[in-house]
C-alpha cells in the first residue's frame, strides 16, 4: 500500500513538472534565438575557400534587445546571425565578448522580443526541475527537461567560476541558451556538456544567472571586463596538491618578467596554498579570487617554497590585452583572391595558409613575405597594393624566408601562370 501510494505521489510531482514547462516554454520561446555563426574555413579538396555555418544558442536578457550567449559560440565570427522561433533571420552585431566567464554580448536592432524573465540561481535546491531552450545541432526551438543535479560545480579544466549541474540534455548548439526553473525563469546559461565518447551522458553545465549578468552589464558599460593582473602561470593538479599533503593547491609554472608576481618575489615551482590567511577550498580557489579581482587589489599569498611555508603580498596590476595578429582571410582583397591568406605582425607579414593559385606556385604555410617585384612588404596593406596592380595576363615575383632560405616565386592568374610555366 505505501509502495502505491509513493507512486501516486511520485506521478502527481512529474506531471505537475510537465505542466509548468509546457505552461511556460511556449511563452518562453520568442525571447529565445538560435545563434549562426559563418567562419572561413579551408577546404583542401576543392582549393578554395567558404564559410562554414556553425553556432549555439542566447536569449533577450533586458529592455533594450541585448542577447546573451556564450563567448565561445562567436569565436573567431566573420558574421553573426539570429534566427527567431519564426525561423527569421536578422544580422547580430557583437557589442563585446569576455573569455574567460564565456559570456559575450549582441545587438539585434531590428529583433523585437520580450526580455526573458531571470530568476534567482542562489535559490535553487538539488532535485529541482528545470528545462533548457535552445538550438541543439541547429533545431531551434528544442525544449529539454531535467532536475538539478549539483550547485557550485568546480571543474578543473573552467575554474574560474563555479557551475550548475543538470541532468536536462545539453547538447552543441543548447550553448548560450537558457537554463529555466519551474516558474519559468531563466537561472542559468547552458554553456557544457560532459561526455567522453560524444553521446548523451546526463551531466550538462550551466552558468548561474547572476554571474552572467554582471558580466554582461559589464561588457555593456565598459565594451571589456576589467580583471587584477598577477602575471603567472598557474598550474591546477589534484596529483601535485596529494603530493605535498594538501586538499588544494596552485602550482606557479612561469613568472612574466616585470609583472606583480615577479615584483612581490614570486617564482617558478611555488606552490600555493592559500590567500588572505585561508586556505583553499578547491584547486579553483585562486583563480576565482583572480576573475573577480581587481587593479591594485592586495593579495596576500601563502605558499610552498623548498619545503618552507612563505608569504608574500602582491599588489594586482591590470592586464594587457594580448594584440592579436590582423588577417586578410574572409577578406576578398587581392592576396586572398590569388590563394595567400595571411597573418600580419609589428615584425612580418607570414602566410598561414596557400591554396588555388598561390598553392600551385609552390607558396606554404609559415613562408615570410619579403618583397614584391623588388618592393619590400612589411604590411597586409602594403601587399594588396602590389597585387592589385597586376593585370590578367602579368605575373609578378616574390620573395620570401622559408626555413632561413631565400626564395623567389611567381605570383599572378591561372592564364599567366599557365604561360610562364610552358615558357619554362
Amino acid at each position: 500500500m505505501k509502495f502505491l501510494i509513493f507512486l501516486a505521489i511520485f506521478f502527481s510531482i512529474v506531471h505537475a513538472a510537465d505542466s509548468a514547462v509546457a505552461q511556460h516554454a511556449g511563452i518562453l520561446l520568442p525571447s529565445v534565438v538560435k545563434v549562426k555563426i559563418q567562419r572561413t574555413d579551408a577546404i583542401s579538396e576543392e582549393n578554395e575557400l567558404i564559410q562554414s555555418d556553425s553556432g549555439g544558442s542566447g536569449f533577450v536578457m533586458d529592455n533594450e534587445h541585448h542577447i546573451v550567449t556564450n563567448e565561445h559560440v562567436i569565436r573567431d565570427a566573420k558574421k553573426i546571425f539570429i534566427i527567431d522561433h519564426n525561423n527569421i533571420e536578422y544580422i547580430a552585431t557583437l557589442i563585446a565578448k569576455d573569455e574567460k566567464s564565456d559570456i559575450a554580448l549582441l545587438e539585434v536592432p531590428l529583433f523585437n522580443a520580450p526580455k526573458l524573465p531571470m530568476g534567482d540561481s542562489s535559490k535553487l535546491f538539488l532535485g529541482e526541475n528545470v528545462f533548457a531552450i535552445g538550438a541543439p545541432y541547429s533545431l531551434g526551438s528544442s525544449v529539454t527537461v531535467g532536475v538539478i543535479s549539483s550547485l557550485k560545480r568546480s571543474l578543473q579544466n573552467y575554474p574560474y567560476q563555479y557551475f550548475i549541474q543538470t541532468d536536462a540534455a545539453i547538447n552543441p548548439g543548447n550553448s548560450g541558451g537558457p537554463l529555466c526553473n519551474g516558474a519559468g525563469e531563466a537561472v542559468g546559461v547552458a554553456t557544457m556538456t560532459f561526455s567522453r565518447s560524444g553521446s548523451y551522458t546526463n551531466i550538462g553545465f550551466a552558468i548561474p544567472i547572476e554571474e552572467a549578468l554582471r558580466v554582461a552589464n559589464a561588457l555593456i558599460r565598459d565594451k571589456k571586463i576589467i580583471r587584477g593582473y598577477l602575471g603567472a602561470e598557474l598550474l591546477i593538479s589534484d596529483k601535485v596538491s596529494r603530493r605535498f599533503g594538501y586538499q588544494a593547491s596552485t602550482l606557479i609554472t612561469r613568472i612574466e618578467s616585470k609583472s606583480p608576481a615577479a615584483l612581490a618575489g614570486l617564482r617558478a615551482g611555488d606552490i600555493i596554498i592559500g590567500v588572505n590567511d585561508e586556505k583553499f577550498s578547491d584547486n579553483g580557489s585562486l583563480h576565482r579570487l583572480l576573475y573577480t579581482s581587481k587593479p591594485n587589489d592586495l593579495l596576500k599569498l601563502s605558499f610552498i617554497r623548498d619545503k618552507k611555508n612563505v608569504t608574500a603580498t602582491v599588489k594586482l596590476g591590470e592586464e594587457i590585452p594580448a594584440i592579436s595578429p590582423l588577417t586578410n582571410a574572409g577578406t576578398g582583397d587581392s592576396a586572398e583572391k590569388l590563394g595567400l591568406v595571411l597573418s600580419e605582425t609589428p615584425q612580418e607579414v607570414l602566410v598561414i595558409l596557400s591554396f588555388g593559385i598561390a598553392k600551385t606556385a609552390g607558396f606554404m604555410r609559415d613562408d615570410v613575405l619579403l618583397k614584391i617585384n623588388g618592393t619590400s612588404i612589411k604590411t597586409i596593406k602594403e601587399c594588396n597594393a602590389q597585387l592589385s596592380k597586376l593585370k590578367e595576363n602579368e605575373i609578378t615575383t616574390l620573395t620570401l624566408r622559408r626555413n632561413g632560405d631565400l626564395i623567389s616565386l611567381p605570383l599572378g592568374s591561372k592564364i599567366a601562370l599557365a604561360g610562364y610555366a610552358t615558357s619554362n
